[in-house]
């Protein structure tokens, strides 16, 4: 039955089976349209649980809590993984008064020594709401993955007026970047302009400043998608028709975002990945298909051996013009700024240009492929080429506000772990800083490395055929990525030093999304603002991390130096971890069935 409802205090709604208002839409079994329920006990709790699979479609579902007052509102859920294949629980869950529903899911928090995932539970608040007339809406989410979906309860904490108060007086700093991966209007053409704004309702209350979208926009290929590319389960509809109409939606989707991003005093960056290439074997998505650069194969990197790259060189005026033109689309959408990402592939290397350049510079005699990628007359020059193409970016988009009328664009740029590995690359992000040609820079958790100790000559220069040979069964660049807040702690002295002379923006970016507990990003981030670092970037911040409620409620809240030094580094206050003793009456406290071998 329902719980007994007290408003003054806590109280949990665990007994889901008998909670819904629907119940002619739950069933003991796993169907295509019912949520099945499952009995469950735990110490804190024992009631039945609902799961659904990716596959299924079951109707939305209420539950009328019936209470009264300002409640903080906690859910658990669990790592229940219906087939191996589909990945974790996201079920979307919406208040009566929430204009989104929001998309939440648990933490991984099951440590890898244990056999399986459903021997624990993860609960985590969700939010603080005036329960008064308020309806939960439980739903599996609609777009996207067909993830499975499971509840095991909701507890309802009562809140004292202070905790209200001091609730609705928290004004956001919004002093921190938060990046979102990929371009979600571009996959489906069935959600409205204003669907799309469900991200930034997700962060309205965080201290998130700028919310950065990746955009595709003219880098597409609309018109010619390819002859065997799949649309629909049926392979029925329309190529023609879906291109046109992703390419028309665009435009209504990004002004309605802004507009919605800048009544929340949230700026909207559009994040451009600055590699050209078309090559993603085996995920061959003609959508995201470039035909500028099919066009100018003859314009690709070379390797040090003349081998050919498969990525566009920034070598050649023509790729510094495509790539500023569609980053100009930026500004024509209204966007604020746009975030310009090269750690993410290669856009340099020893091309023509790079041998031409080299030889105006500092003569034939030396043969450019042989020297060192950390060789100052290397750097120089690949420095030299992308100073060069953002003055040309900036000269665009300064001319363009001026025939408008509107603020120049924003420019931020990504770099590696250190200045000096973002200086090989091409950035040198001092002299762009001091010529005004970049606004801000975002310190990534990433750099490269090209690995040659073993092929050097007797004057340690590189050997082209020893290089050339290594590569047929050997790594030759180390991706240096993922998580190493050490790195970051280490480069930041440099970063801030030159934000701080030429007044440009600097966010360090928090390592990991989804992989680890709450209070270990708390620690991190002390860790960084007791360093040289003035603010905080979150990669992938909607789908891993805004969705992790247990992990948002630890991130979202780090703009603030001083107060993020005082932040709890206690578990227990991002969520309780739970162990499961029963499943349908079935005691699980030592050996769980699933661990049949």
């Amino acid at each position: 039955m329902p719980s007994t409802v007290d408003e003054r205090k806590e109280v949990y709604i665990s007994d889901l089976k008998s909670s819904v208002i629907e119940k002619e839409s739950l069933s003991e079994y796993m169907t295509k349209n019912k949520w099945k329920y499952v009995s469950y006990e735990t110490d804190k709790a024992k009631g039945t649980l609902l799961v659904a699979s990716g596959k299924t479609r079951p109707k939305p579902l209420t539950i009328r809590p019936n209470l009264t007052g300002w409640y903080r509102i906690f859910v658990c859920q669990g790592e229940l993984i219906t087939y191996s294949f589909e990945g974790y629980s996201h079920i979307d869950l919406k208040l009566t008064s929430d204009e989104f529903p929001s998309t939440v899911k648990p933490c991984k928090i099951r440590p890898f020594t244990m056999w399986t995932s459903s021997e624990l539970f993860e609960e985590a608040l969700w939010k603080c709401a005036d329960m008064t007339g308020q309806d939960i809406t439980i739903s599996k989410p609609d777009k996207g993955y067909e993830y499975p979906a499971n509840i095991v309860w909701f507890r309802f904490v009562p809140m004292s007026e202070e905790e209200v108060k001091a609730h609705l007086e928290y004004k956001p700093t919004r002093t921190m970047f938060a990046h979102m991966d990929g371009d979600f209007h571009a996959m489906d053409i069935t959600n409205t302009p204003h669907d799309y704004c469900k991200p930034i309702y997700a962060m309205k209350d965080s201290d998130v400043g700028i919310i950065c979208e990746e955009v595709i926009n003219d880098l597409v290929d609309y018109v010619h998608p390819g002859e065997d590319y799949i649309y629909g389960e049926d392979f029925s509809a329309p190529r023609e028709v879906m291109f046109k109409e992703l390419k028309n939606n665009r435009f209504f989707v990004y002004k309605e975002q802004i507009d919605y991003a800048h009544k929340y005093g949230i700026k909207m960056f559009a994040g451009h990945r600055m590699q050209l290439s078309n090559f993603s074997f085996p995920f061959d998505y003609p959508l995201f298909h470039i035909q500028f650069v099919d066009d100018n194969k003859d314009k690709m990197c070379q390797a040090r051996d003349g081998t050919t790259i498969e990525f566009l060189s920034y070598g050649y005026e023509e790729v510094q013009d495509f790539m500023i033109k569609a980053m100009l689309e930026s500004a024509k959408q209204g966007f604020d700024g746009v975030l310009c990402i090269w750690t993410r592939g290669i856009h340099l290397l020893f091309e023509n240009p790079i041998k031409n350049r080299f030889k105006d510079k500092f003569g034939g005699i030396i043969d450019y492929r042989k020297l060192r990628e950390d060789d100052p007359r290397l750097v120089e020059i690949r420095c030299d080429i992308i100073t060069n193409f953002y003055k040309k970016a900036r000269k665009a988009f300064n001319d363009y506000a001026k025939s408008t009328g509107k603020n120049p664009l924003k420019i931020y740029l990504t770099g590696c772990y250190d200045v000096f590995s973002s200086k090989k690359e091409g950035l040198d992000f001092e002299r762009l800083a001091k010529e005004g040609l970049i606004d801000g820079v975002i310190q990534t958790k990433l750099k490269m490395v090209e690995l040659v100790d073993d092929v050097l000559d007797s004057e340690g220069n590189i050997d082209i055929e020893k290089y050339s040979e290594k590569a047929k069964n050997n790594l030759m660049i180390n991706r240096i990525t993922g998580s190493n807040p050490d790195m970051i702690v280490e480069g930041s002295k440099a970063y801030r030093a030159i934000a701080d002379k030429y007044n440009i923006d600097y966010y360090a970016e928090l390592p990991w999304e989804n992989v680890r507990r709450p209070e270990e990003y708390v620690h991190c981030a002390k860790e960084f603002y007791s360093s040289s670092v003035k603010a905080l970037s979150l990669w992938d911040c909607y789908h891993p991390r805004v969705n992790a409620i247990s992990e948002w409620a630890a991130v979202s809240r780090l703009g603030d130096k001083e107060s993020t030094l005082k932040m709890s580094e206690n578990p227990d206050d991002y969520h309780r971890i739970i162990k499961v003793l029963s499943y349908n009456g079935k005691d699980v406290r030592y050996y769980s069935p699933n661990w049949r071998g």
